[in-house]
């Protein structure tokens, strides 16, 4: 599962996310590990995104929720939206393991909660009954699990972000789309048949897209993750495993950070402000990957991840070795030929412990 503006494998030309340059899905299927990309709305909320996963998984008519339909105004099942399933016989007795990616992680949470329980008033295959057992691990890479503090201070400095999401994601242009879909048509962004363009803009600007509880930013706050942190326990029979990442380093004599030698240079400002921010909760947070706090990354609320030993337990959290990388070198992107092939190994020897599991 992708994370914040991710795009599937058939987006980007042969540029994938898990892997860049390198076919990361490809190369694991060559090693004998079934695996399977989804493509998730890449602004959307967790909710979102997590029933488009669902259903990209184990196939039919996407059907977002008529309580959430009611509440956000959004179309419950977008016409387009029906899939054969990437992995149709999943179940109970065909679970799967689940990796996710940055913000993939915190959605890869919100599809084990949705899978968990029963929403009354809903009747979708998803939401109207449990489904135990159908998860039978989860991994997050980057995932900041307590928030990211890189949210308020992008929004402060570019406010015009959230706005720009229903315009970019009302471009119907098929061309456009195959390079990079926003995966917005459940908001009815589309322009009518007769529909003036004043109509049109006018209808766009007051889209209740533009609030940031309809979008990501909200689910990527501190804020936001802490309200979802308050109702999410573990299940008792779930593997979970952390990865961290860092590429920031204290200053001498400060106990800000700055960007450190494995850094990608296009990450230095971002590094910069969380490793420096003064309205973080303390000076833990600003050690960062240059889009993530690190210790967001090994905590949820104020339940500290135990450090793996080897032996994998089920119903609790633990958090990996930390790799020095940064927030997109961790999936492929940055980095050179020989650090991708490493990169690779690592994903090889941590599919191995899941096949064990």
């Amino acid at each position: 599962m992708h994370g914040f503006l991710g795009w599937g494998r058939d987006e980007m030309g042969s540029y994938y996310y898990w892997g860049g340059k390198t076919d990361m899905e490809a190369e694991l299927e060559k090693s004998g590990y079934k695996v399977y990309t989804v493509s998730m709305g890449p602004v959307s909320p967790n909710w979102h995104r997590a029933i488009e996963a669902f259903y990209q998984i184990k196939g039919g008519q996407i059907d977002y929720g008529k309580v959430e339909a009611e509440a956000t105004g959004i179309i419950q099942k977008p016409p387009g939206k029906n899939y054969e399933g990437l992995y149709p016989e999943w179940s109970a007795d065909h679970p799967v393991h689940i990796i996710g990616h940055s913000q993939g992680g915190l959605t890869a949470k919100m599809l084990e909660v949705l899978l968990d329980s029963v929403f009354v008033g809903e009747y979708s295959p998803l939401l109207s009954q449990q489904h135990n057992g159908w998860i039978k691990s989860i991994t997050t890479i980057s995932t900041p699990h307590n928030g990211s503090t890189l949210v308020p201070l992008m929004l402060d400095v570019f406010p015009f972000a959230l706005g720009l999401a229903p315009w970019l994601g009302g471009i119907d242009n098929q061309t456009i789309n195959k390079i990079y879909h926003f995966d917005l048509e459940h908001w009815g962004l589309e322009r009518s048949e007769g529909e003036s363009i004043r109509d049109y803009y006018r209808r766009i600007f007051n889209s209740p897209l533009k609030n940031q509880k309809n979008l990501c930013s909200w689910d990527l706050s501190i804020s936001g993750a802490a309200e979802f942190n308050a109702m999410y326990t573990p299940n008792a029979e779930r593997y979970y495993f952390s990865i961290p990442t860092f590429s920031s380093v204290k200053r001498k004599s400060k106990s800000t950070h700055k960007p450190d030698s494995t850094s990608s240079f296009h990450l230095w400002p971002t590094t910069l402000l969380i490793g420096s921010d003064n309205n973080a909760p303390d000076s833990t947070w600003f050690e960062n990957d240059g889009v993530c706090n690190t210790v967001s990354m090994t905590q949820i609320g104020d339940n500290k991840m135990p450090l793996f030993n080897g032996n994998p337990i089920q119903g609790k959290w633990v958090a990996m070795p930390p790799l020095n990388m940064d927030h997109q070198a961790v999936v492929g992107h940055g980095i050179g030929k020989k650090e991708r092939e490493t990169l690779l190994v690592l994903y090889m020897n941590h599919c191995k412990l899941l096949y064990s599991l």
